[in-house]
């Protein structure tokens, strides 16, 4: 089993489809990359998976279970979470 799971994402902003059907799987002990152009619709996914974005339609686990089920907070404890940019390279 997957440690995280994503399967069937869809999230639309009104007309626009930002995901459609997004799956994937990332295994426990593995380094995954997502890559894409501008507008793929690569952080529209790492919203969904912490929450701070909602899904039309599919589902997340981590460790078997539902992160859609929970609060933001919650997937944090989890262990989950995410980091906005920041382009300053030295304070």
């Amino acid at each position: 089993m997957a440690l995280l799971e994503v399967r069937d994402i869809e999230v639309r902003f009104g007309g626009v489809v930002a995901l459609d059907g997004l799956t994937f799987d990332v295994e426990a002990n593995h380094i995954c990359a997502l890559i894409g152009p501008n507008g793929a619709g690569k952080t529209t996914m790492f919203n969904v998976v912490s929450r701070l974005y909602e899904a039309q339609a599919g589902h997340v686990r981590f460790d078997g279970r539902d992160l859609l089920a929970m609060a933001p907070h919650t997937i944090a404890r989890e262990g989950v979470a995410r980091t906005f940019q920041n382009l300053a390279l030295f304070p």
